[in-house]
């Protein structure tokens, strides 16, 4: 269905009423409206008999050759439509003044409906067609819609954006992306970086193979992940580092260690050039413990090594020191030998034993016995397991089971012929 308007279509009609016209067939010198229109077209149309008139837009039905009164313009009948009596009247295409358009007085044209062009719109040089014409349609101030002209609301302010693209510069007081406010001095630090290589007051962004150089001081308040890590100068770490395993100089860290590094410990000399060496007091627990050399023992000076011998320890819990042989002087406040002692030569408060020595209890130089108070004057000696202790008279007499000093007597004598 379209709208036509064609030159020199008149036709009779008869129709009464206000109902659709039949159309009866030319005017002399006319054409018909089925010559000029299609079924369903639309035209302008006046119906006349020379005294009513009524201007419409009218509907082509090429069934029955009618035209419909779809929408009434201008009328003798108040601009409704006009009900006809009997008679003939003509029924002609038009163009009515209501949907005209034309020039004041100035020289403008104004339109007050839908401009409609099959081709475009020119004004002054800009040629203006219909894809141009629909990136205005429906525009909203400050919305961005696809495929539409961006206009910025009263504010200067346009919402929506998905892609911008700028082949030259964009100036602005700040870029807001998502929460991102990103103002000139957040720009420049993206400005000239070069990647793979820190730049003052710039962003790091990494190379083709993600690596980036020039790094002065990095900070980090967590932790640091890595495939390997390569420091050309000193290391500081305040916490705990822990390794598989460390090399030094390219030698196993154990290795370095039992050979230069525990060398330079030993021979390392403080602020106060003395060596020193933490210890700790553990005297409660009964344990043997390792007594430390110094190796070889040849110098009391020198770059010397440690040691231990596993025959030598030291029971911190009972203060036993257990070895196999001790050489040299033994100087001590008491002595408690299990075992045999067997020595040499032996002085008692500075004088040999086996020369003037005088003994408080056993044999002295001068073969004198010596025994310990509980042995009385005129007593008796009996040998007790090992110990010698003294007998009164009546305990001897108890002792071998006699009453008397004379019967005691004749029992010896009598015991001793027996025996001989």
């Amino acid at each position: 269905m379209a709208l036509v308007l064609s030159d020199r279509i008149k036709e009779t009609t008869a129709t009464t009423g206000t109902g659709t016209y039949n159309l009866g067939g030319a005017v002399t010198g006319f054409e018909t409206f089925t010559a000029n229109l299609s079924n369903s077209d639309t035209t302008y149309y006046c119906c006349t008999d020379n005294t009513d008139f009524e201007v419409g837009l009218g509907t082509f039905t090429s069934s029955g050759t009618t035209l419909a009164r779809t929408t009434i313009l201008a009328s003798s009948n108040s601009n409704n439509a006009v009900s006809w009596t009997s008679g003939t009247r003509t029924v002609f295409c038009t163009i009515p003044a209501a949907k005209s358009v034309f020039l004041d007085a100035s020289g403008n044209a104004t339109i007050g409906g839908t401009v409609t062009a099959t081709g475009s719109f020119i004004i002054g040089s800009a040629d203006m067609n219909e894809a141009d014409l629909e990136k205005l349609d429906g525009i909203t101030n400050g919305t961005i819609a696809a495929s539409k002209v961006v206009v910025v609301d009263a504010n200067k302010d346009a919402s929506s954006f998905r892609n911008l693209t700028a082949s030259g510069a964009v100036t602005a007081g700040s870029f807001v992306i998502g929460s991102a406010d990103i103002n000139e001095n957040d720009l420049e630090a993206i400005d000239g970086i070069t990647a793979g290589t820190i730049a003052a007051s710039k962003a790091a962004i990494v190379d083709t193979n993600k690596d980036i150089t020039g790094f002065r001081n990095i900070t980090l308040t967590g932790e640091l992940d890595a495939g390997s890590l390569d420091v050309e100068g000193d290391a500081d770490i305040n916490g705990t580092m822990e390794a598989d395993a460390i090399t030094v100089g390219g030698t196993a860290l154990n290795t370095v260690i039992a050979g230069v590094t525990v060398t330079n410990a030993t021979n390392a000399v403080n602020a106060t050039n003395s060596s020193h060496v933490l210890v700790t007091d553990n005297e409660s627990t009964s344990e043997e413990n390792l007594i430390t050399f110094v190796e070889g023992a040849t110098s009391s000076t020198g770059n010397v090594g440690l040691e231990m011998d596993g025959t030598l320890t030291y029971n911190p819990s009972s203060g036993t020191v257990t070895a196999t042989i001790f050489k040299g002087n033994i100087d001590a406040v008491d002595g408690d030998f299990d075992g045999t002692l067997e020595a040499d030569a032996i002085t008692l408060n500075g004088t040999a034993i086996t020369a003037t020595a005088t003994l408080s209890t056993g044999i002295s130089n001068n073969n004198v016995p010596k025994f310990t108070s509980g042995v009385a004057d005129d007593d008796f000696l009996r040998v007790a397991g090992t110990a010698i202790e003294g007998r009164s008279a009546s305990e001897v007499l108890s002792d071998i089971g006699a009453t008397t000093a004379a019967l005691a007597a004749d029992e010896a004598t009598a015991l001793a012929i027996a025996l001989g």
